[in-house]
């Protein structure tokens, strides 16, 4: 079986997670929040976001639950 990191086209299964500033977001996604929710991104290793979540125990639940390597970026 592929793995998911190599079927969305990443450059490994390395990820980290970090919080979001609202600012950050296109408009098109900031019209759809609710900007007082607190937000977190999955990251793959070459800095492509590829998840945008609420919570950050959820985000880094998504990572292992697709058996992504979590990694620190400090």
């Amino acid at each position: 079986m592929t793995p998911l990191y190599e079927k969305m086209g990443l450059p490994s299964n390395i990820v980290y997670i970090r919080s979001i500033n609202h600012d950050e977001l296109p408009t098109e996604v900031l019209e759809t929040i609710d900007k007082t929710i607190p937000l977190f991104a999955v990251y793959a290793e070459d800095g492509q976001q590829i998840a945008l979540v609420e919570d950050q125990q959820v985000a880094f639940e998504l990572a292992q639950e697709h058996k992504f390597s979590l990694h620190s970026v400090h």
